[in-house]
């Protein structure tokens, strides 16, 4: 892990520039601060993944479909795995609303090192913000950046409640086909 000093409103301003041109997942932005952000790059990905049989590689970056994770039970109870990352100390999935498929609701982490991992449900707010997963618990911040062809190298960021936090190579990136398939059709529309 690396320690370092992050200012929220720094990192979501430096993803405006990448925003562009960045993968998301469907949904309203929180509080206005980030524009929605669906391109090209969304479909070229996209056809990328589809073409080679959902297996994206950009540098050390695996991207492929949640179905490579069946029968895993992390989401259980919810509408299942909707996007899942690796880092080489956790194991992060964003699991979809039991109500609606396409939106993120709820963050599951497991700890690579057999610790107990956390368990997040967003209430009050939407989670997606266009080109990363945002979820708050209390006064920590976690932040799961979604690969695109303008960020190749996504990070897991946590910001702690003095405004330090610490990051860590994304090195897995699954997503739903379904959440592919909404993103597809969204970005020509």
């Amino acid at each position: 892990m690396v320690n370092l000093r992050i200012s929220r409103s720094r990192f979501k301003s430096s993803f405006n520039i990448l925003g562009a041109l960045s993968l998301g997942i469907l949904g309203l932005s929180l509080g206005g601060f980030m524009p929605k952000a669906y391109g090209e790059s969304l479909s070229t990905l996209t056809a990328q993944a589809n073409a080679t049989g959902g297996s994206v590689s950009s540098s050390n970056l695996i991207t492929g479909t949640t179905e490579e994770l069946a029968g895993d039970q992390t989401c259980q109870g919810t509408g299942g795995i909707l996007a899942y990352a690796e880092t080489k100390d956790f194991k992060l999935y964003v699991c979809a609303d039991d109500q609606d498929l396409s939106q993120p609701r709820y963050y599951r982490s497991v700890n690579k090192n057999g610790s107990q991992g956390i368990r997040i449900t967003a209430k009050t707010y939407n989670p997606n913000q266009g080109n990363y997963f945002e979820f708050f618990n209390g006064d920590y911040v976690y932040l799961i950046q979604i690969p695109s062809e303008t960020l190749k190298q996504p990070m897991l960021v946590v910001e702690f409640p003095d405004g330090s936090g610490y990051e860590q190579k994304i090195s897995r990136f699954l997503l739903s086909r379904e959440a592919r398939s909404l993103l597809s059709s969204k970005s020509h529309n």
